[in-house]
């Protein structure tokens, strides 16, 4: 369970981080895939959701490992999967990016 918990954690961190150089360095508008319409005009909240409400969702789940096992578990576990697809998401998004960018120039 705390491996889970711990990799919540990172991915959360990279997909804000994979987040903002998708929208601030590669252009895209449309943001991330789970928080779009926050990313496109409310950049300052939607780092506060990715940076601190999400973590507080994930060690809240973490935290009731003791008293609803199974419900703490697939949580985390929910949290986990689409934080991993939003990154997922983003880096081949990034990819395509690159890679159609670096074939222009041949």
């Amino acid at each position: 369970m705390r491996i889970v918990f711990i990799l919540a954690l990172l991915a959360n961190s990279l997909d804000l981080v994979a987040t903002a150089l998708g929208i601030h360095w590669f252009g895209n508008r449309e943001g991330n895939p789970l928080l779009a319409p926050l990313t496109d005009g409310h950049w300052g909240l939607f780092v506060m959701v990715k940076g601190v409400l999400v973590p507080l969702l994930i060690a809240g789940l973490y935290g009731l490992r003791r008293r609803t096992p199974v419900f703490a578990s697939a949580g985390l576990a929910v949290v986990l999967v689409a934080l991993t697809i939003a990154l997922g998401q983003w880096l081949g998004w990034m990819a395509g990016v690159l890679h159609v960018s670096f074939l222009a120039k041949l």
